[in-house]
């Protein structure tokens, strides 16, 4: 008996290993802690039915490896893009345009019917359930916190980011924006991924407040580039009400027939593989949803 125990003990080990780390924040969290805002159930809308029969708009940001225009063909492409498109085309609806703007334009351009969805991945947070509605999660993945080699700002926990002399960089309009706004800390915003990174390099910020995934995609382009992620846990409210957990894509509250119409179609794409097989091409281990060296 004890010659198939202990490998059994070994197996279960094992396949511990490879549960997402946000599981654990399920499990300690009551669910009144979460954001997430239930939907109208009661659809009497025909958006649904408008977007299959006209076709949609989808607004994006310069934001890779998430959605951004390729630099040779000048056509979008990125993870949540190919993740949208597919969904979409999974929904029924084969006519797919596009508008392009900073991050922080794309919430006033969709309560102002310039677009349709937010295809740029984006946390669900208290601050922004108040205006605009999500779709159900696509994928996971993390935040992190970003320094340059050597920490030399000596940054050890999150709590840290509140020090005297610390200043945290971040997106405008992102989540950790929101985030570093509610703790009070010093903070400078950037309007894209290139300004914050290179703030960082010239030592203009002490931290970066990024997610995991894309800073990542950063160290694949720039290997030689002198940043480091910590290896230090985020507070349970980063990933529970900032959203730090999961990509969902952002819905008017009144588009509830075309908000199910996504939802479904999320639930298909992550159970026949087709979302894994996304994540695959753009290099990410589905396990982790870090980048491979080398992939991308």
């Amino acid at each position: 008996m004890r010659r198939w125990i202990l490998p059994f003990i070994s197996l279960l080990a094992a396949l511990a290993l490879t549960i997402p780390t946000f599981a654990s924040s399920f499990h300690t969290t009551s669910r009144a802690a979460f954001p997430a805002v239930a939907p109208n159930f009661a659809c009497s809308d025909t958006v649904y039915q408008q977007a299959a029969g006209k076709g949609i708009t989808l607004g994006i940001s310069p934001d890779s490896p998430y959605t951004y225009l390729n630099p040779r063909t000048k056509q979008p492409t990125g993870i949540d893009w190919d993740i949208n498109t597919a969904a979409l085309h999974w929904a029924g609806i084969k006519t797919i345009r596009y508008a392009i703007m900073p991050f922080d334009s794309l919430i006033p351009a969709l309560l102002s019917h310039r677009i349709d969805v937010i295809a740029d991945n984006i946390h669900e947070t208290p601050v922004r359930n108040k205006t605009i509605t999500f779709s159900s999660p696509a994928w996971w993945y993390g935040p992190a916190l970003i320094v340059q080699k050597g920490n030399p700002a000596h940054i050890r926990s999150y709590a840290d980011l509140n020090r005297p002399g610390v200043t945290v960089g971040t997106i405008t309009g992102s989540a950790a924006d929101e985030y570093i706004t509610h703790l009070g800390a010093h903070m400078v915003s950037f309007q894209d991924n290139t300004s914050e990174f290179l703030s960082l390099i010239q030592g203009r910020v002490s931290v970066v407040l990024e997610d995991n995934t894309k800073f990542a995609a950063f160290k694949a382009q720039n290997p030689n580039a002198n940043l480091v992620a910590l290896a230090v846990p985020p507070p349970q409210v980063l990933i529970s009400t900032y959203g730090y957990s999961y990509a969902r894509y952002r819905l008017r509250k009144t588009d509830c027939t075309l908000n199910f119409a996504y939802t479904r179609a999320m639930a298909e794409l992550r159970t026949n593989g087709t979302i894994p097989t996304i994540l695959r091409k753009w290099g990410l281990n589905p396990h982790n949803n870090l980048f491979i060296p080398g992939t991308f």
